[in-house]
């Protein structure tokens, strides 16, 4: 999604590296950045007959920091179970479906609402449009969880996204960009 402003702000949206998501909740890995994202929705089921290398969950970090700094998912870490890549794709929710469509849209719509009220309060406050650029990784994950992870760019719950609770944490960062 791509919310453009008039010639001074703009919001981009994207989405983040779920294969990468699913592979941590799928094998299980554990390490203080994994463990602070919530849990991928719809729940991935344990892949408990893989082997995964011990040094796999410091790889898996970096992967996903890569995920989100470059725009892409990156070259998965050595020692990825052969079976990943086909067990996502089963559990991977058909994006096209009329009920994810219809979600999709709805969820747009109510944050073009939000977005316009902080543009509109903040053009108020400056006695001009705000001047900004920012950056929205959509995760489908569990809750409503927001994650800012630069200045210019956030991790965002597809459920916090699609609700008008987005409007605090959005505002802090329109908020401190516009100064």
């Amino acid at each position: 999604m791509h919310f453009p402003g008039d010639s001074t702000w703009q919001v981009s949206c994207r989405s983040g590296n779920t294969f990468a998501l699913y592979t941590r909740d799928a094998l299980g890995i554990s390490t203080p950045i994994a463990d602070s994202i919530p849990r991928l929705t719809p729940p991935v089921p344990r892949m408990r007959d893989a082997y995964v290398p011990e040094t796999f969950g410091a790889a898996w970090d970096r992967w996903w920091t890569q995920s989100y700094d470059h725009g892409g998912g990156g070259r998965p870490p050595v020692g990825l179970p052969q079976q990943m890549r086909a067990a996502y794709a089963q559990w991977s929710p058909n994006q096209a479906s009329p009920t994810r469509s219809g979600a999709r849209d709805d969820a747009r719509a109510g944050f073009q609402v939000v977005l316009e009220e902080i543009v509109d309060q903040l053009t108020g406050e400056l006695g001009h449009p705000p001047v900004f650029d920012v950056q929205l990784v959509q995760i489908p994950v569990e809750g409503q969880f927001w994650r800012r992870v630069d200045k210019r760019t956030a991790l965002v719950s597809d459920e916090l996204q699609a609700s008008r609770n987005v409007l605090a944490p959005l505002e802090s960062v329109l908020r401190e960009l516009s100064q």
